[in-house]
């Protein structure tokens, strides 16, 4: 059998199949050779770049990186533990110099330790020692600094007491007191009746002030008081200021001690110009002459 093929002539050519198996069978020997190279070319390649991985890191060199590292944690520490001991020192000497001017004893505002002891050792001759001593000197010195927050808050507070205390005079020096505070005669019935106040007997219009710092709850007319003003100074303690011709504040203001806040006058119950001054404690009548400088 023949296989005609048109060549581009236009002719025919006229091919045995003998001779085209033989020309397929040699095609694909050329394919399968040429994969074959392929193969073995990549792994020579592959065997060629194949760069064995070696430790190049100096083992003397890490351990004097290590050495170093670990020196300057340590000294980091030991600075830590210097300014922490000064910290500490200037905090004692500051307890010490507030304690000793206001009369007190230091050492009971400290708080309790308890029982401590333990063997004498060395000093600190490692990290770990060093880290241990800082952390004791926190602790020490946040104690110590409690205490110094202590005496603050209550030199604090004295001083807010002091500021707010009614201890000055309310009215001015040529006022003069006319009625004590206690049992009397009622200057309008003549029976014996209590007085809860103490009063102050001046000039029309004089001033009156108020007798320590505040905030004033009642600004106004009041029955038998008149024109009144009461002043809280904290801690359940009030003022009361009765018989004003005129008043100088208004409820929910702050006043300061000895500001003016209001002139005096015979309003309400009363005979004639004076100030009908009170002193209470949640409600209780105190005696204002305890609350007055020494020299009345």
């Amino acid at each position: 059998m023949q296989l005609i093929v048109l060549r581009p002539d236009g002719l025919c050519a006229r091919l045995p199949l003998w001779a085209m198996a033989v020309s397929g069978g040699v095609l694909v020997l050329l394919m399968a050779a040429a994969v074959v190279a392929a193969y073995l070319v990549g792994q020579s390649q592959r065997e060629v770049v194949r760069i064995p991985v070696t430790n190049t890191l100096d083992p003397v060199a890490v351990e004097t990186v290590e050495r170093e590292a670990a020196r300057e944690g340590l000294n980091h520490l030991v600075e830590r533990v210097v300014a922490l001991e000064r910290q500490l020192s200037r905090v004692d000497l500051r307890i010490r110099s507030v304690g000793d001017s206001l009369g007190l004893d230091v050492a009971d505002l400290a708080p309790e330790t308890g029982g401590q002891g333990g063997p004498l050792l060395e000093g600190p001759d490692s990290p770990l020692e060093v880290h241990d001593r800082l952390l004791a000197l926190e602790h020490l010195l946040s104690r110590h600094s409690a205490a110094v927050d202590l005496v603050g808050s209550e030199l604090r507070l004295d001083a807010s007491r002091e500021a707010l205390s009614p201890r000055l005079r309310p009215v001015e020096d040529d006022a003069w007191i006319s009625s004590a505070f206690g049992y009397r005669e009622d200057p309008f019935t003549g029976n014996r009746r209590f007085h809860s106040g103490m009063d102050f007997a001046g000039r029309p219009g004089s001033e009156i002030r108020a007798a320590g710092g505040g905030l004033v709850v009642f600004a106004g007319r009041r029955s038998s008081f008149g024109n009144l003003v009461e002043i809280a100074h904290g801690g359940g303690l009030n003022t009361r200021y009765a018989h004003n011709a005129e008043i100088l504040v208004e409820a929910g203001e702050r006043v300061e001690a000895g500001q003016v806040i209001a002139t005096m006058g015979r309003t309400g119950r009363a005979t004639d110009t004076h100030l009908h001054y009170e002193v209470v404690d949640a409600g209780k009548a105190l005696n204002p002459y305890n609350f007055l400088p020494d020299r009345d």
